[in-house]
């Protein structure tokens, strides 16, 4: 039974109130409803307005994140371009490098091959020199 008197009360509340709205509004139903139109229609305006703008926003921001886009794979082209030439750049230097050290290690070679023959030159000249010392000593000796 109390759902019944809940219902009949919500039910009297809601008549009066339509009734006081009646009697106490300044304007008639048709001034009513032509401000509630116009209302909506000013929502729809604004809703249409900001549903333009979050389009643009997006365009832009769409934009925005293809040009920044593009811009890191230039940027990362071009480093992969001075990696890869840096890269060749120090194999050429190292590949000198080896040459130079290979021409160095021949010249040092010779230079040792070089000053051994010299050394073994004035072994033998000297050598020499001391036989001939010892003979012409000997040749003295013998002619005293």
């Amino acid at each position: 039974m109390a759902k019944g008197h809940f219902l009949f009360g919500f039910l009297l509340g809601g008549a009066a109130a339509f009734a006081a709205t009646r009697l106490l509004a300044p304007e008639s139903s048709d001034e009513l409803r032509d401000n509630l139109a116009r209302k909506v229609n000013q929502f729809r305006d604004k809703a249409a307005d900001y549903a333009d703008f979050a389009d643009e926003t997006t365009d832009e921001f769409a934009d925005i994140a293809g040009d920044t886009f593009n811009d890191l794979g230039e940027t990362a082209t071009s480093a992969a371009g001075e990696v890869k030439s840096a890269a060749e750049e120090a194999k050429d230097s190292a590949a000198d490098l080896k040459d130079d050290e290979s021409n160095d290690y021949a010249d040092i070679n010779l230079e040792g091959q070089s000053a051994f023959a010299e050394a073994k030159n004035a072994d033998v000249t000297s050598e020499a020199a001391s036989a001939t010392s010892e003979a012409s000593t000997s040749d003295e000796t013998t002619e005293k």
